[in-house]
């Protein structure tokens, strides 16, 4: 695939984002080294700073590599290659989903780990961090559909700072739901139907954003 047109769009993609990339995954383990040393304080530092990694890549990626492209008028010479429009999208849906999979899904697995092994957080907290977790990929889908349909800087801007004031609320309705918040103390995880309706919602919205972002754009007529 590297060969292919779609395939080169993605590893230039990767070699300008690749920074980016694994500044979030050393900023999230740090969080989580500060929530090994226990204790109601690092615990909450180091929860606030892991989540906050994953809201930056999240919030990031789309940005630098969607709109700056085209402030740096980047988008105008790649359009004049031997590049369709629908490969153009492809690219950059996949160099996009991938490039943040990679530290989310890293994170998580980590923090995961860290929860079964250390035993300084209750296993019952693990469906609360899926479900948490899953927050900032939909604000990623949803920034990158936007910044990608739009084509403007404004809209993106405006996409961020949407999905940056709602992360407060959902916490905060989520902390309102005790079949949610109450298994969360116990010592095995409980996907019960509170837990288990919130994650098929969320996992729904994901391919139904990333699919609609693709069907807008293959019905535009011009990229550039």
């Amino acid at each position: 695939m590297r060969g292919s047109a779609v395939g080169q769009l993605i590893w230039k993609d990767w070699r300008l984002q690749r920074d980016q990339i694994f500044f979030t995954i050393a900023a999230g383990a740090i969080a989580l080294a500060i929530v090994q040393w226990g204790g109601q304080t690092p615990i909450v530092v180091g929860g606030v700073f892991f989540f906050i990694a994953l809201i930056l890549i999240g919030h990031m990626l789309p940005l630098a590599g969607i709109v700056n492209e085209r402030k740096k008028q980047n988008l105008a010479f790649l359009m004049s290659l031997p590049i369709s429009s629908i490969q153009y999208t492809t690219a950059k849906l996949i160099s996009s989903v991938v490039m943040f999979l990679i530290p989310w899904l890293t994170l998580i697995i980590a923090a995961v780990l860290l929860i079964q092994t250390r035993g300084i957080l209750p296993h019952g907290a693990i469906p609360v961090l899926f479900i948490l977790s899953f927050l900032p990929f939909l604000s990623f889908c949803l920034i990158t559909g936007v910044v990608l349909v739009s084509e403007s800087e404004g809209w993106g801007i405006a996409a961020n700072v949407f999905c940056s004031s709602t992360y407060g609320l959902v916490w905060y309705f989520m902390c309102q739901i005790p079949a949610l918040m109450e298994p969360a103390k116990g010592a095995s995880p409980v996907w019960n139907a509170a837990a288990l309706k919130i994650l098929a919602v969320e996992v729904a919205l994901i391919p139904t954003m990333l699919g609609l972002t693709y069907f807008l754009q293959s019905r535009k007529r011009d990229f550039v």
